[in-house]
């Protein structure tokens, strides 16, 4: 006979060998007055039993005695399980409880954790140019979800990304302004903590990029022969400086060191929001001549529309995407055959560079864009 105790409670294992010639075990208790007996094929698993009910008849929960088979094989196969921790069964269940407890969190709705985000970033310094893409896009998404953030699934940010009809890299674009927003959500305690957000189960699109289309120095020769004021400026830095459309458009003429032959563009006017200095070239120090006493801001907002408008009824039609900024890049590393320096003007990655805009132009073809002189006289008049 064997027995099993618990605190005092006491439970006997008794062990005969039936006919056929099997070892048998039965254990033997009382409930409600009566003697019940369960037998059992190994001693582990009547061990197991007389454990369960000594410790119900100890804690006085006889009702819990009344497992089914399918009960009590689950109650086994878990200590079995927590054998090589040595953690009690009631320790465990305990644990994963607690973690599985609900917590209760505040309801906010989406349009509000959006302006939370934009404050949030405004006050720790986030760049201009970032801080108007963040609101673009999730100002947009907003408008479609006046909801509770929580409420809002991966399936339906999918299903609103794909109705935009825009590009791959716009929707991973999309896509990353969301996720940004759900994570900041989970931070401060709008959803959940321990789980990914909704918006990290959105997968991205695979973004094959577009074909990178330049220009040939003899259109931009055509072009700046025609441009005048404003129109021929843009396209001058554009083209013969590679500064980004949106830096532009922030540019103030006390970034430029004629003395030094650089325009410094400054990291809360960069789209990386990393300061940089970018040259001037002996054609564009053409085309900004006249302007070495001017003061404030180059452009106004959509003066860089207001050029590639002019460029298509002059000419050029349909216009590239970025064509100027990559008529710079191919044209510049074909000249210097130096991707690093060139990444530093453009505010790139010099593998990406590499990769985008090797041998799109030869050496020849360069001199002949970086000598594209000034043929307009007429100039915009700032202010001295």
């Amino acid at each position: 006979m064997t027995t099993v105790k618990v605190g005092n409670t006491v439970v006997k294992i008794y062990h005969w060998r039936s006919k056929s010639g099997y070892d048998q075990f039965k254990v033997s208790y009382h409930e409600a007055g009566k003697l019940k007996r369960v037998t059992f094929g190994s001693l582990a698993k009547a061990k197991a039993r007389a454990n369960e009910i000594a410790v119900q008849i100890e804690r006085g929960e006889r009702e819990a005695l009344k497992l089914t088979s399918s009960d009590r094989s689950t109650y086994l196969h878990a200590l079995e399980l927590l054998k090589p921790t040595r953690i009690p069964l009631h320790v465990a269940i305990e644990e994963y409880l607690s973690l599985r407890k609900p917590t209760l969190r505040p309801k906010k709705l989406l349009p509000d954790v959006v302006a939370e985000l934009l404050e949030d970033k405004k006050a720790n310094g986030a760049s201009v140019r970032y801080m108007e893409d963040l609101r673009r896009r999730l100002n947009r998404f907003a408008q479609s979800f006046r909801t509770n953030v929580g409420s809002v699934t991966a399936g339906l940010i999918e299903k609103w990304i794909l109705s935009l009809k825009v590009t791959p890299r716009t929707r991973n674009n999309y896509r990353a302004a969301i996720v940004t927003l759900f994570r900041y959500a989970r931070k401060h305690g709008y959803l959940p903590r321990e789980q990914q957000t909704e918006a990290d189960l959105v997968d991205k699109v695979k973004d094959r990029g577009k074909k990178i289309e330049i220009l040939t120095p003899k259109q931009m020769a055509k072009l700046m022969a025609k441009a005048k004021g404003k129109i021929a400026l843009y396209l001058a830095l554009a083209g013969f400086s590679g500064i980004r459309s949106a830096e532009l458009l922030r540019l103030d003429w006390k970034d430029f060191n004629f003395a030094r032959g650089h325009i410094t563009v400054g990291a809360e006017k960069s789209k990386t929001a990393t300061r940089r200095l970018v040259p001037i070239l002996p054609n564009l120090a053409q085309y900004l001549q006249p302007y070495h006493r001017a003061t404030g801001h180059l452009f106004k907002f959509k003066d860089d529309k207001r050029a590639i408008a002019w460029t298509r009824k002059n000419g050029v039609d349909p216009w590239p995407i970025n064509c100027l900024r990559h008529s710079y890049a191919s044209y510049r590393l074909a000249a210097t055959a130096d991707a690093a320096r060139v990444a530093l003007e453009l505010g790139n990655s010099p593998a990406k560079l590499f990769s985008n805009y090797r041998e799109l132009a030869d050496e020849q073809e360069a001199k002949a864009w970086f000598a594209i002189p000034k043929r307009s006289k007429k100039i915009v008049q700032f202010a001295a």
